[in-house]
Protein backbone atom coordinates (compact mmCIF):
# COMPACT_ATOMS: atom_id res chain seq x y z
CA UNK A 1 0.00 0.00 0.00
CA UNK A 2 1.05 3.35 -0.63
CA UNK A 3 1.69 6.09 1.58
CA UNK A 4 -1.08 8.16 2.85
CA UNK A 5 -0.65 11.79 1.10
CA UNK A 6 -0.30 14.52 3.63
CA UNK A 7 -1.34 18.01 3.00
CA UNK A 8 1.47 20.46 3.69
CA UNK A 9 0.93 23.40 6.64
CA UNK A 10 0.88 26.02 4.13
CA UNK A 11 -2.22 24.09 2.25
CA UNK A 12 -4.19 23.62 5.26
CA UNK A 13 -4.01 27.44 6.60
CA UNK A 14 -7.24 29.14 6.06
CA UNK A 15 -6.29 32.71 5.54
CA UNK A 16 -8.87 35.14 6.78
CA UNK A 17 -8.78 38.77 6.74
CA UNK A 18 -12.19 38.65 9.58
CA UNK A 19 -14.50 36.74 10.90
CA UNK A 20 -17.19 38.18 9.55
CA UNK A 21 -15.81 38.12 5.84
CA UNK A 22 -14.88 34.28 6.18
CA UNK A 23 -11.48 33.14 4.22
CA UNK A 24 -10.54 35.59 1.41
CA UNK A 25 -10.87 34.12 -2.33
CA UNK A 26 -8.95 31.46 -3.03
CA UNK A 27 -8.60 29.92 0.90
CA UNK A 28 -9.48 26.71 1.16
CA UNK A 29 -11.53 25.16 4.00
CA UNK A 30 -10.93 22.49 6.07
CA UNK A 31 -12.25 18.60 4.76
CA UNK A 32 -15.95 18.16 5.27
CA UNK A 33 -17.37 21.40 5.41
CA UNK A 34 -17.75 22.32 1.36
CA UNK A 35 -16.97 24.90 -0.39
CA UNK A 36 -17.37 28.39 1.39
CA UNK A 37 -19.14 31.09 0.70
CA UNK A 38 -17.82 34.26 1.43
CA UNK A 39 -18.86 37.93 0.86
CA UNK A 40 -15.95 39.12 -0.90
CA UNK A 41 -16.81 37.27 -3.25
CA UNK A 42 -19.70 38.90 -4.21
CA UNK A 43 -19.82 42.42 -6.38
CA UNK A 44 -19.00 45.06 -4.48
CA UNK A 45 -22.47 46.99 -6.15
CA UNK A 46 -24.38 43.94 -4.93
CA UNK A 47 -22.87 44.50 -1.14
CA UNK A 48 -23.54 47.72 -1.47
CA UNK A 49 -26.64 47.96 -2.82
CA UNK A 50 -27.89 45.05 0.18
CA UNK A 51 -26.38 47.34 3.10
CA UNK A 52 -28.33 50.14 1.81
CA UNK A 53 -31.60 48.20 3.25
CA UNK A 54 -30.26 48.49 7.09
CA UNK A 55 -31.41 50.75 8.79
CA UNK A 56 -28.67 53.38 9.73
CA UNK A 57 -27.91 52.69 13.21
CA UNK A 58 -27.11 49.10 11.84
CA UNK A 59 -25.11 50.59 9.03
CA UNK A 60 -22.93 52.01 11.20
CA UNK A 61 -22.23 48.94 13.53
CA UNK A 62 -21.88 46.40 10.67
CA UNK A 63 -18.92 49.12 9.60
CA UNK A 64 -17.01 48.86 13.52
CA UNK A 65 -16.86 44.97 12.57
CA UNK A 66 -14.23 44.42 10.48
CA UNK A 67 -11.96 46.30 8.03
CA UNK A 68 -13.53 44.82 5.02
CA UNK A 69 -17.11 45.69 6.49
CA UNK A 70 -15.40 49.24 7.60
CA UNK A 71 -14.67 50.61 3.63
CA UNK A 72 -17.82 49.07 2.45
CA UNK A 73 -20.25 51.07 4.76
CA UNK A 74 -18.28 54.24 4.44
CA UNK A 75 -18.61 54.20 0.57
CA UNK A 76 -20.27 56.59 -1.14
CA UNK A 77 -22.56 54.78 -2.84
CA UNK A 78 -24.04 53.01 0.63
CA UNK A 79 -25.39 56.45 1.96
CA UNK A 80 -26.27 57.91 -1.74
CA UNK A 81 -28.84 54.67 -1.88
CA UNK A 82 -29.84 55.14 2.02
CA UNK A 83 -30.08 58.91 1.01
CA UNK A 84 -32.66 58.18 -1.76
CA UNK A 85 -34.31 55.65 0.44
CA UNK A 86 -35.17 58.12 3.35
CA UNK A 87 -35.81 60.88 1.18
CA UNK A 88 -37.19 59.50 -1.76
CA UNK A 89 -37.98 63.40 -3.07
CA UNK A 90 -34.43 64.03 -3.34
CA UNK A 91 -32.85 64.00 -7.03
CA UNK A 92 -29.85 62.60 -8.35
CA UNK A 93 -28.86 65.99 -8.86
CA UNK A 94 -29.50 66.81 -5.37
CA UNK A 95 -27.63 64.31 -3.23
CA UNK A 96 -24.66 67.15 -2.38
CA UNK A 97 -26.23 69.94 -0.38
CA UNK A 98 -27.99 70.86 3.49
CA UNK A 99 -31.30 70.38 4.27
CA UNK A 100 -33.39 70.88 7.29
CA UNK A 101 -36.30 68.38 8.19
CA UNK A 102 -38.51 68.68 10.95
CA UNK A 103 -38.51 65.53 12.82
CA UNK A 104 -41.82 67.36 15.49
CA UNK A 105 -44.91 67.35 14.78
CA UNK A 106 -46.73 65.54 11.08
CA UNK A 107 -44.87 66.92 8.61
CA UNK A 108 -42.31 65.86 7.94
CA UNK A 109 -40.67 68.18 4.72
CA UNK A 110 -37.05 68.67 3.62
CA UNK A 111 -36.23 72.22 2.31
CA UNK A 112 -32.97 72.78 0.08
CA UNK A 113 -30.77 75.01 0.75
CA UNK A 114 -28.29 77.29 -1.75
CA UNK A 115 -25.11 75.51 -0.43
CA UNK A 116 -21.77 75.98 -2.14
CA UNK A 117 -21.14 73.55 -4.77
CA UNK A 118 -17.21 74.74 -4.67
CA UNK A 119 -17.20 73.07 -0.74
CA UNK A 120 -15.18 69.37 -0.43
CA UNK A 121 -17.94 68.25 1.44
CA UNK A 122 -19.17 69.46 4.47
CA UNK A 123 -16.99 69.49 8.30
CA UNK A 124 -19.27 71.64 10.29
CA UNK A 125 -22.28 74.29 9.92
CA UNK A 126 -23.72 76.62 12.38
CA UNK A 127 -26.90 78.86 12.04
CA UNK A 128 -26.67 81.91 13.60
CA UNK A 129 -29.52 84.71 13.56
CA UNK A 130 -30.01 85.39 10.07
CA UNK A 131 -27.08 83.36 8.33
CA UNK A 132 -25.08 79.98 8.18
CA UNK A 133 -21.48 78.76 8.23
CA UNK A 134 -19.93 76.17 6.67
CA UNK A 135 -16.48 74.55 7.31
CA UNK A 136 -15.26 72.03 4.18
CA UNK A 137 -12.75 69.40 5.13
CA UNK A 138 -10.11 71.85 3.45
CA UNK A 139 -10.36 74.30 5.86
CA UNK A 140 -12.52 76.78 4.23
CA UNK A 141 -15.28 78.52 5.64
CA UNK A 142 -18.25 79.33 3.56
CA UNK A 143 -20.32 82.43 4.82
CA UNK A 144 -24.29 81.96 3.19
CA UNK A 145 -25.84 85.14 3.19
CA UNK A 146 -29.87 85.47 4.89
CA UNK A 147 -30.28 81.87 4.38
CA UNK A 148 -32.88 81.28 7.12
CA UNK A 149 -36.07 82.29 7.15
CA UNK A 150 -39.36 81.71 9.42
CA UNK A 151 -42.54 80.20 7.73
CA UNK A 152 -46.07 80.84 7.90
CA UNK A 153 -46.23 78.19 10.22
CA UNK A 154 -43.51 79.33 12.22
CA UNK A 155 -40.87 76.98 10.97
CA UNK A 156 -37.29 77.59 9.93
CA UNK A 157 -36.94 77.24 6.20
CA UNK A 158 -34.26 78.14 4.18
CA UNK A 159 -34.08 80.90 1.76
CA UNK A 160 -34.20 79.96 -1.67
CA UNK A 161 -32.62 83.74 -2.77
CA UNK A 162 -29.70 83.20 -0.43
CA UNK A 163 -26.05 83.62 -1.66
CA UNK A 164 -22.56 82.76 -0.04
CA UNK A 165 -19.12 84.06 -0.24
CA UNK A 166 -15.60 82.66 1.03
CA UNK A 167 -14.85 83.71 4.64
CA UNK A 168 -12.20 82.56 5.02
CA UNK A 169 -9.41 79.71 4.13
CA UNK A 170 -7.02 78.14 6.31
CA UNK A 171 -9.88 77.31 9.15
CA UNK A 172 -9.00 74.80 11.52
CA UNK A 173 -11.88 74.81 13.52
CA UNK A 174 -14.80 77.99 14.50
CA UNK A 175 -17.19 78.15 17.69
CA UNK A 176 -19.64 80.94 18.50
CA UNK A 177 -21.85 81.77 22.00
CA UNK A 178 -22.87 78.15 23.10
CA UNK A 179 -26.19 78.74 24.23
CA UNK A 180 -28.87 77.20 21.37
CA UNK A 181 -30.54 80.18 21.45
CA UNK A 182 -28.78 82.02 18.01
CA UNK A 183 -29.64 85.39 19.06
CA UNK A 184 -27.04 85.31 21.15
CA UNK A 185 -24.42 84.57 18.45
CA UNK A 186 -23.04 87.87 17.78
CA UNK A 187 -19.56 86.91 16.82
CA UNK A 188 -17.82 84.10 15.61
CA UNK A 189 -14.73 82.84 16.39
CA UNK A 190 -12.34 81.51 13.46
CA UNK A 191 -9.35 79.23 14.94
CA UNK A 192 -7.16 79.07 11.84
CA UNK A 193 -3.34 78.85 10.25
CA UNK A 194 -1.67 81.63 8.59
CA UNK A 195 2.02 82.51 7.06
CA UNK A 196 3.69 85.31 9.05
CA UNK A 197 6.22 87.36 7.86
CA UNK A 198 10.03 86.20 8.46
CA UNK A 199 11.23 88.24 11.81
CA UNK A 200 14.82 90.01 11.71
CA UNK A 201 17.62 87.46 12.07
CA UNK A 202 15.64 84.40 10.73
CA UNK A 203 14.68 83.50 6.80
CA UNK A 204 11.15 82.96 5.36
CA UNK A 205 7.89 82.82 7.11
CA UNK A 206 6.38 80.48 9.49
CA UNK A 207 2.71 78.94 9.87
CA UNK A 208 1.25 80.61 13.10
CA UNK A 209 -2.16 79.54 14.08
CA UNK A 210 -4.46 82.38 15.52
CA UNK A 211 -7.86 83.15 16.20
CA UNK A 212 -9.92 86.14 14.41
CA UNK A 213 -12.73 86.93 15.00
CA UNK A 214 -16.24 87.79 12.65
CA UNK A 215 -19.16 89.88 12.84
CA UNK A 216 -21.91 87.17 12.43
CA UNK A 217 -24.05 89.97 10.91
CA UNK A 218 -21.19 90.95 8.04
CA UNK A 219 -18.67 88.54 7.66
CA UNK A 220 -16.43 91.64 9.10
CA UNK A 221 -13.06 90.52 10.36
CA UNK A 222 -12.95 93.13 13.92
CA UNK A 223 -10.31 91.32 15.88
CA UNK A 224 -7.49 88.89 15.37
CA UNK A 225 -4.88 87.34 17.91
CA UNK A 226 -1.75 85.45 16.81
CA UNK A 227 0.21 82.24 18.95
CA UNK A 228 3.80 81.37 18.85
CA UNK A 229 4.44 79.20 16.00
CA UNK A 230 5.45 76.49 19.02
CA UNK A 231 2.13 76.38 19.42
CA UNK A 232 -0.50 74.36 17.67
CA UNK A 233 -4.26 74.02 18.23
CA UNK A 234 -6.79 71.66 16.46
CA UNK A 235 -10.40 72.81 18.32
CA UNK A 236 -11.81 75.97 20.00
CA UNK A 237 -14.91 76.02 22.38
CA UNK A 238 -16.22 79.23 23.92
CA UNK A 239 -17.74 79.34 27.75
CA UNK A 240 -19.02 82.59 30.15
CA UNK A 241 -20.67 85.49 29.54
CA UNK A 242 -19.79 87.93 27.14
CA UNK A 243 -17.98 90.45 28.96
CA UNK A 244 -15.96 87.41 30.41
CA UNK A 245 -15.50 85.34 27.04
CA UNK A 246 -12.91 82.22 27.89
CA UNK A 247 -11.93 80.48 24.82
CA UNK A 248 -10.90 76.78 25.31
CA UNK A 249 -7.94 75.95 22.61
CA UNK A 250 -7.19 72.14 22.49
CA UNK A 251 -3.70 71.28 21.07
CA UNK A 252 -2.31 68.40 19.22
CA UNK A 253 -0.88 66.79 22.24
CA UNK A 254 -4.47 66.99 24.23
CA UNK A 255 -3.83 69.55 26.32
CA UNK A 256 -5.93 72.92 26.86
CA UNK A 257 -4.86 76.33 27.44
CA UNK A 258 -7.57 79.30 28.10
CA UNK A 259 -7.83 82.64 27.59
CA UNK A 260 -10.25 85.20 28.41
CA UNK A 261 -11.42 88.50 26.32
CA UNK A 262 -14.15 90.54 26.72
CA UNK A 263 -16.88 90.76 23.83
CA UNK A 264 -18.30 94.17 24.46
CA UNK A 265 -15.37 95.96 23.36
CA UNK A 266 -14.19 93.87 20.56
CA UNK A 267 -15.85 96.55 18.14
CA UNK A 268 -13.68 99.24 19.42
CA UNK A 269 -10.37 99.77 17.72
CA UNK A 270 -7.76 99.44 20.42
CA UNK A 271 -5.33 96.98 21.38
CA UNK A 272 -5.47 93.88 23.63
CA UNK A 273 -3.21 92.04 25.76
CA UNK A 274 -4.41 88.67 26.66
CA UNK A 275 -2.81 85.92 28.63
CA UNK A 276 -2.93 82.48 27.26
CA UNK A 277 -2.74 80.09 30.61
CA UNK A 278 -2.71 76.21 31.00
CA UNK A 279 -6.07 75.31 31.91
CA UNK A 280 -7.06 73.62 35.03
CA UNK A 281 -7.64 70.35 34.08
CA UNK A 282 -4.53 69.90 32.30
CA UNK A 283 -2.63 70.85 35.21
CA UNK A 284 -3.97 68.92 38.04
CA UNK A 285 -3.93 65.85 35.23
CA UNK A 286 -0.92 66.23 33.06
CA UNK A 287 -1.14 62.42 32.04
CA UNK A 288 -5.19 63.10 30.51
CA UNK A 289 -4.84 63.49 26.76
CA UNK A 290 -8.43 65.27 25.76
CA UNK A 291 -9.26 64.47 22.15
CA UNK A 292 -12.27 66.18 22.33
CA UNK A 293 -14.24 69.25 23.86
CA UNK A 294 -17.92 70.27 24.30
CA UNK A 295 -18.92 73.04 26.02
CA UNK A 296 -22.27 75.11 27.14
CA UNK A 297 -22.30 78.69 28.82
CA UNK A 298 -21.22 77.22 32.39
CA UNK A 299 -19.62 74.14 32.01
CA UNK A 300 -16.81 71.71 29.80
CA UNK A 301 -17.23 68.55 28.83
CA UNK A 302 -13.64 66.80 27.74
CA UNK A 303 -13.64 64.10 25.89
CA UNK A 304 -10.58 61.36 26.05
CA UNK A 305 -9.94 57.75 24.97
CA UNK A 306 -11.08 55.97 28.07
CA UNK A 307 -12.98 58.77 30.11
CA UNK A 308 -15.18 61.42 30.14
CA UNK A 309 -14.59 64.50 32.53
CA UNK A 310 -16.79 66.99 33.20
CA UNK A 311 -15.86 70.23 34.92
CA UNK A 312 -18.64 72.60 35.94
CA UNK A 313 -16.74 75.57 37.83
CA UNK A 314 -17.50 79.31 36.75
CA UNK A 315 -15.08 79.34 33.75
CA UNK A 316 -13.09 82.23 34.53
CA UNK A 317 -11.76 80.16 37.46
CA UNK A 318 -10.08 78.36 34.96
CA UNK A 319 -11.52 74.50 35.79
Amino acid sequence: MGEKAVPSPSRRRVKRSCPSCGPEPGGEEKKGRGNPISVQLFPPELVEHIISFLPVRDVVALGQTCHYFHEVCDAEGVWRRICRRLSPRLREQDTKGLYFQAFGGRRRCLSKSVAPLLAHGYRRFLPTKDHVFILDYTGTLFFLKNALVSSTLGQIQWKRACRYVVLCRGAKDFASDPRCDTVYRKYLYVLATREQPAVVGTTGSRACDCVEVYLQSSGQRVFKMTFHHSMSFKQIVLVGQENQRALLLLTEEGKIYSLVVNETQLDQPRSYTVQLALRKVSRCLPHLCVTRMASNQSSTLYITDTILCSWLQPPWLGG
